[in-house]
């Protein structure tokens, strides 16, 4: 299943909102395969980390919405990102590790 730009948005403005914390301590790119740039890319710990994908309709409205997050919200941009149709957003955990 792909979302519109206007689903990822809300999605994403939403997972904010629920786990907190400033727009800038979270990171958002854009790739073909969001999971390889999420997880092996950009070191996301998939247990402790909050983090979240979707594959949107095109390369096109992924960028929708990666610009409508870093120009407007001012959301940064993940060290790893590259052109593709899925957006990818993370944060990383605060806890100390046990």
């Amino acid at each position: 299943m792909v979302f519109s730009p206007q689903q990822v948005k809300f999605e994403f403005l939403s997972y904010i909102k629920e786990f907190g914390g400033n727009p800038s301590e979270w990171r958002v790119g854009c790739a073909e395969d969001a999971t390889a740039a999420l997880f092996d890319e950009n070191a996301v710990d998939q247990e402790r980390d909050i983090w979240l994908w979707k594959p949107t309709l095109s390369a096109a409205a992924a960028r929708i919405v990666f610009r409508y997050l870093t120009e407007q919200l001012h959301v940064p941009t993940a060290p790893s990102t590259t052109a593709g149709s899925s957006v990818f957003l993370f944060k990383r955990s605060e806890l100390p590790l046990v």
